[in-house]
């Protein structure tokens, strides 16, 4: 019964088209991820993706180890030469391409909070970009002390922050940058969700709408069985595309630019220097991951459930568009933030917002998002399972 399910799903013409518009749409976006790396020649030209992956790697790697005080100094030397030598700023940019990234610390670090001064770098003494980490300890003490943090949520926060180790150590990761510091893997999730939903929009619904429903559940199998049969079809397919597509996407990507850096903390990018995450790019990867699979499996499945019940292929394909699209919309409301923050939506984008260190004080206790919010959509996709088995094996016939 599984592998008829399955077959009704992979023989329709516009599942199969589906199929290849995502397939399409994986290799378009790790080639595109990809042509972001960049690297400028000598003359002014630039070149992108692997050629550019092969140059800068050689360069950044001539700084791979930990980043001392004494290497912050030669940063801020080096930086300074590169001016001095250059007659445009392009010109300085050039030869700063091997030390870019620890510059970028720097102008972080001695920059306003949401206000990032790029030539900041350039006004610092080398003794004071010495004193780099501990000015992001005082920083965040700072920041953490503002009055829009209640006492629990400074402890928790300061917590979080103890457990940052420095000095960072720092080597060639541009690959794991592409792939998890860009707009090109929420993208891809979202879409991979409306796909799926498209691929499976008719498994509850196509009895009712062939009006072969009678024969279905008078079946001696119809209302059990069969009705499982759909139920782990769903899951298959939603589990294998998911996975299919963000492996896929991650081998690409990696496999055009490198995979080495994996061990690094994600601090070591820029925009991630004050993220209360103490996570390497590896792990950032992993719980991006689950937390797109928790978020596709809940509202799939809970797609599936309505479409079920209004034995409706339109709704089971809308659901899904809605839930990952319209949260991010209506979270640009002012006064609605706060609450669209926890929609599920926010599992496909952990990979870009996780810098933004959400966190929630509930019944006493305080939490961060998506700590929060993974198990509680995977949960709530495990509940809706007996839900929709006894809901479609009660179904009455039309």
């Amino acid at each position: 019964m599984l592998w008829f399910e399955l077959k009704k799903i992979w023989s329709k013409p516009m599942n199969k088209a589906a199929f290849l518009l995502l397939a399409a749409v994986v290799f378009a976006g790790s080639l595109l991820a990809a042509r972001d790396v960049v690297y400028y020649r000598e003359d002014g030209s630039k070149i992108s993706g692997f050629a550019a992956a092969r140059r800068l790697k050689r360069e950044k790697n001539a700084w791979k180890g930990y980043v001392t005080e004494d290497v912050l100094k030669k940063v801020v030397e080096e930086n300074k030469r590169a001016r001095a030598e250059s007659d445009t700023e392009d010109g300085a940019l050039i030869k700063r391409q091997g030390f870019s990234d620890i510059r970028d610390w720097i102008n972080s670090g001695f920059s306003e909070p949401g206000d990032y001064d790029y030539y900041m770098c350039d006004s610092i003494s080398a003794e004071e970009a010495a004193a780099l980490y501990e000015k992001r300890l005082e920083m965040i003490k700072k920041e953490i002390s503002s009055p829009g943090y209640s006492k629990k949520e400074q402890k928790f926060l300061t917590r979080k922050y103890a457990k940052f180790k420095a000095p960072l150590y720092y080597e060639y990761a541009e690959g794991w940058k592409a792939l998890l510091d860009s707009q090109y893997l929420p993208t891809l999730m979202t879409i991979t969700i409306v796909i799926i939903g498209f691929l499976v929009s008719g498994i509850f619904s196509s009895e009712f709408q062939l009006g072969a429903d009678s024969v279905f559940f008078s079946a001696n199998y119809g209302r059990n069985r069969a009705v499982q049969a759909k139920i782990e079809a769903c899951f298959l397919v939603i589990t294998a595309v998911y996975w299919g597509a963000m492996v896929i996407f991650s081998v690409l990507v990696l496999g055009i630019l490198g995979f080495q850096g994996a061990g690094l903390m994600i601090q070591t990018d820029y925009a991630n220097w004050d993220c209360m995450y103490n996570l390497t790019y590896a792990q950032k990867w992993l719980l991006t991951m689950f937390g797109g699979y928790a978020a596709h499996l809940f509202i799939l499945f809970l797609a599936l459930l309505v479409s079920a019940k209004s034995r409706s292929v339109v709704v089971a394909v809308t659901i899904p568009f809605a839930l990952s699209c319209a949260p991010m919309f209506l979270g640009r409301v002012p006064g609605l933030t706060k609450a669209m923050n926890l929609f599920p939506d926010m599992l496909l984008r952990i990979s870009a917002f996780l810098r933004d260190n959400i966190i929630y004080e509930i019944g006493g206790k305080v939490f961060g998002v998506y700590e929060m919010l993974i198990p509680v959509y995977l949960l709530l996709a495990l509940l809706l399972l007996p839900v929709l088995y006894a809901g479609y094996r009660r179904s009455e016939l039309a």
